[in-house]
């Protein structure tokens, strides 16, 4: 049974010591959270209606007493900028250059005002000290940097008192510097409140100016305040989580320690540590403990149970895992704006125009395909455009090889309709400014309103929280949009996106409910003075509780210390304060970290739980600890065999496939993996096309194949001649280009890798010129070209089972034929790296065998052979071998048959394809994946088939 709740303690001692005060009295806690279920503690038990007090967040109230409003992240960082751009002058940073140093700066000032510091005296001390690190005995004069350098430190107090002077002169402040403002005149802002008395409750971390505040109240008999503490950690010196309290405790201004709980000593608590892997997993353990909740039988019990976040990244994956028997659930944190689709389209607009590039025209701009197809791809777009709308114009990206692509590129890609052209023109305008891109943005935000208000009532039911999300986005432009209007020096569209993100981080949209019912999803932040019976902690690892030391500041640690402002060891005090606090009333806990380490170490559990595994025990023994290794109930077994059987409908498509022709490449497909032959032949879904920004190995072996035959093509049954091959030559930069033109339109290759592999492509077909006109062909002994590119072609009869005779046609297309010496040549030209080994086979029928390695050039030689053979091409003594441009010096590679002696090479081959094409047909054997995994690395479908990829070493 869990004790009495702070806050049902704070309100007894409101009812019991200040009756009747109502709005008279304020109340003071550490978030505003906290004052919503005050509110429920304070609900009289009978009809009769009392006031309420007045309940204000520290914050809150420091900003009312002060008269400033406490400014948001855009404006503070725009008036930092505006106090460096006129303490440097010319000198000053453009608004890019200053972003990144700006936030640790405006923390500094922060930080300064709230520990009440002199900033003359900070300022000067931190300059001197850089100077000191910069001195030089030898009297060396120092760099234009380390100048530039001592130069801004010095400057630090202009900084502060242009930037306090600006915001003040707005009636605007930082949450320091209002405190620090009534901090220094306590008198002038304290004395003519409204309230008879205020109440500070539920504090531990207080800053000097808050302190000042609270002592001012105090001393002039105003106020009081009440502490939220247990013996454990406040009388053990050793301990961090009673850092703050003990000082506070010796402090006569503050008042003294009304109670002082002893929990961690009386009460019984269960506390559960478990080690999961990855967010998934502590989410799934989380959701699962909830549904046990549900199942305990008592409705209430997910009031009293929260689930705090000590990492608030995990709100998505723990909402998915939120069972459906839980009920309702709060959200205290709110939903984070960057992890919203929405937010991501605005994002991806943002990235396309940061990227642009100029135009065909002087009013297009030219977008990065990836940056624009994560744009039309957006569910979204496709939402508002269509989908099949879409589908011509994302196709045409993808097939154009260009890697930038512009509204004119756009419109030739299909027909379009009025609405889907003025909506790409939306996206696609190019901004004349930064502001115009601001009322760019805003129009973007109409148009997808006015598409997620209409549609039937359920589609408008499903898109109400899109619309809230939507609200905040346009929120955030239109604050940028007065920014911009009003601040020239936001000159850069990079500038705007990183503004744009630094407000989506601090906007997390509201969730609309009953905010006191269910169970309560929050922050660790969010916990303070919130008491629950069942507490479940997500992320409970080292660096995150507590977090790690990643502050940026321009202070450092040694004279931080010696001006007493924070370290990373008053933060962590911090942090053990509200995880002890968290588990002071509870019954019972689930203490959750993510196990499994990652590239840089990790899966290291928060060193609170070790503590508390050895010292809470020795405590009391009502303390009950166990640490487990939850089994999920999912099965992580291997999946299982993919294999496909074949229907008649698959037959048909082969027998059509096979009246086509069957080429080498997919019969050594089928052999490498059957599976993989229904994919790419028979079901056909093809690999998505991507822009080939870098031309692939592929494409340069057809530009290649284009070169040598538009070269050799004229002199079919000769050779060239000496001045032919000069004027080849001469002319194979310009071939390359026109080949360039026909297979690899619209590309960049004027520099780059592109350019690079054009270099090579021109050396290599220079070299072969050099090796053909060495050879020393003579067309008068009978050395001729028989044919070049020759297609050809065979039937083949099979019998299939069941279906009797079946007429297969064997197709392939070979790119060279001659005659040389009177030996007759099949020639297949490779760019690829190509080793006399693989050409050497045993016999025919091992190139049929299933291996890890398939011989798939000998067989493509082979199924040459023999259809050169069929079509009676090559006649007497003839062979099938490889040219590869990579290693041209090897020359002609033959294939080497070395055991085929009882049985002729065209006889065995067909046997061998006979019973290949046999079993293709054979509706008795179905489509199955490789057993050899080596075959997997390069394959498209290995997501499919979930097949782990073989290293080679």
């Amino acid at each position: 049974m869990m004790h009495q709740p702070f806050l049902e303690k704070l309100a007894l001692h409101i009812r019991e010591k200040h009756p009747g005060l109502g709005q008279r009295l304020c109340i003071v806690l550490p978030n505003r959270r906290a004052g919503l279920f005050l509110k429920r503690h304070l609900i009289p038990a009978g009809d009769v209606p009392v006031w309420a007090p007045s309940i204000f967040s520290m914050e809150d109230f420091t900003a009312s007493l002060s008269g400033l409003q406490v400014a948001d992240p855009l404006e503070l960082m725009t008036t930092l900028y505006e106090a460096h751009l006129k303490t440097e002058g010319s000198a000053a940073s453009d608004f890019d250059g200053f972003y990144g140093w700006g936030r640790g700066l405006i923390r500094d000032f922060e930080d300064t005002d709230q520990y009440l510091i002199k900033p003359d005296t900070l300022f000067t001390y931190l300059s001197e000290s850089k100077a000191m690190a910069l001195w030089n005995p030898d009297q060396r004069p120092l760099t234009d940097f380390e100048t530039k350098y001592l130069k801004f430190f010095n400057s630090l107090t202009d900084y502060y008192k242009e930037y306090t002077r600006n915001l003040l002169g707005r009636k605007n402040a930082y949450h320091g510097l209002a405190c620090r403002v009534v901090a220094e005149s306590p008198e002038a802002y304290c004395d003519a409140v409204q309230w008879d008395h205020i109440l500070f409750a539920g504090f531990n971390a207080l800053t000097p100016a808050q302190l000042t505040i609270i002592r001012y109240f105090i001393k002039s008999g105003k106020a009081e305040i009440l502490w939220d503490a247990d013996a454990y950690y406040l009388e053990n010196a050793h301990q961090e989580a009673g850092l703050f309290l003990r000082k506070y405790k010796e402090d006569q201004g503050l008042g003294g320690f009304d109670e002082i709980t002893d929990y961690f000593k009386t009460s019984a608590r269960n506390i559960t540590i478990a080690g999961v892997p990855r967010f998934t997993g502590q989410a799934n353990l989380a959701g699962s403990i909830l549904k046990n909740l549900t199942e305990a039988g008592d409705p209430a019990i997910l009031n009293k149970t929260a689930v705090v976040l000590a990492d608030e990244s995990l709100l998505l994956p723990l909402l998915n895992a939120i069972p459906p028997e839980a009920g309702d659930f709060n959200i205290t944190m709110g939903f984070p704006l960057q992890q919203s689709p929405v937010y991501n389209l605005f994002d991806s607009i943002f990235e396309m125009h940061v990227h642009a590039t100029e135009g065909k025209s002087a009013g297009e701009a030219r977008f990065y395909y990836r940056h624009l197809l994560a744009v039309l791809q957006h569910s979204y777009i496709q939402y508002l455009a269509g989908q099949q709308a879409l589908a011509p114009v994302i196709s045409g990206i993808r097939n154009s090889n260009k890697p930038f692509a512009g509204i004119s590129d756009l419109e030739t890609a299909g027909d379009q309709s009025e609405g889907l052209g003025k909506l790409l023109h939306l996206l696609m305008k190019k901004p004349v400014s930064v502001y115009g891109f601001t009322r760019q943005l805003a129009g973007i935000i109409n148009t997808l309103k006015s598409g997620l208000t209409e549609g039937t009532e359920k589609e408008r039911r499903i898109n109400q929280a899109e619309n809230e999300i939507l609200y905040n986005i346009a929120l955030i432009i239109n604050k940028l949009q007065v920014l911009v209007g009003k601040a020239g020096y936001i000159g850069e569209l990079r500038t705007l996106h990183a503004l744009f993100r630094e407000a989506a981080a601090a906007s997390p949209v509201a969730f609309y409910g009953e905010p006191l019912k269910g169970i309560q999803v929050m922050g660790m932040l969010e916990t303070r003075v919130l008491d629950f019976e069942n507490i479940i902690l997500i992320s409970a690892n080292e660096d995150i509780l507590p977090s790690a030391r990643n502050h940026n500041t321009f202070i450092p640690f040694e004279i931080r210390r010696e001006f007493g402002l924070p370290t990373h060891h008053e933060q962590q005090a911090v942090f053990a304060y509200h995880f002890y606090r968290l588990l002071q009333r509870c019954t019972n806990a689930w203490l959750i970290y993510n196990a499994e380490a990652d590239e840089l170490g990790g899966g290291e559990k928060s060193r609170f739980l070790s503590q508390i595994m050895h010292e809470l025990p020795a405590c009391s023994p009502l303390n009950h600890i166990s640490e487990v290794k939850p089994a999920f109930d999912a099965k992580l077994g291997m999946p299982g065999e993919i294999t496909v059987h074949k229907d008649e409908a698959i037959l048909e498509k082969i027998t059509a496939i096979s009246r086509k022709g069957i080429s080498p490449t997919a019969i050594t497909q089928y052999l490498n993996c059957s599976l993989k032959y229904y994919f790419n032949y028979v079901l056909g879904p093809g690999e998505t096309e991507e822009v080939e920004e870098t031309m692939d190995f592929r494409t340069l072996g057809t530009i290649i194949h284009e070169v040598v035959q538009r070269f050799f093509e004229p002199f079919v049954g000769s050779f060239p001649l000496e001045h032919d091959y000069n004027q080849m030559q001469k002319q194979a930069e310009q071939a390359i280009a026109e080949a360039l033109q026909k297979h690899f339109p619209g590309g960049e290759t004027t520099k780059g890798r592109n350019l690079l592999i054009i270099k090579v492509a021109e050396v290599w077909i220079r070299r072969f010129l050099e090796m053909e006109a060495e050879t020393g062909y003579n067309p008068a002994n009978g050395d001729h070209l028989i044919a070049l590119e020759k297609q050809l072609t065979a039937p083949l009869t099979i019998d299939v089972p069941g279906q009797g005779k079946i007429t297969v046609t064997l197709k392939g297309t070979a790119d060279r034929i001659d005659r040389v010496n009177g030996h007759t040549r099949i020639i297949d030209y490779k760019t690829g790296k190509v080793e006399a080994r693989s050409l050497k086979i045993n016999d025919v029928a091992s190139v049929f065998a299933p291996a890890k390695e398939i011989k798939e050039k000998a067989f493509q030689l082979l199924f040459y052979l023999y259809l050169a053979g069929r079509e009676n091409i090559a006649a007497g003594d003839f062979s099938a071998g490889i040219i590869t441009f990579r290693s041209l010096k090897d020359g002609y590679l033959p294939l080497l048959l070395q055991n085929n002696d009882s049985q002729p090479v065209s006889e065995a081959f067909e046997d061998e394809l006979t019973r290949l094409l046999e079993e293709l047909f054979n509706p008795g054997v179905p489509f199955a994946q490789t057993t050899f995994r080596e075959h997997c690395s390069n394959c498209p479908y290995k997501a499919i088939c979930n097949r782990d990829e073989v290293k080679r070493f």
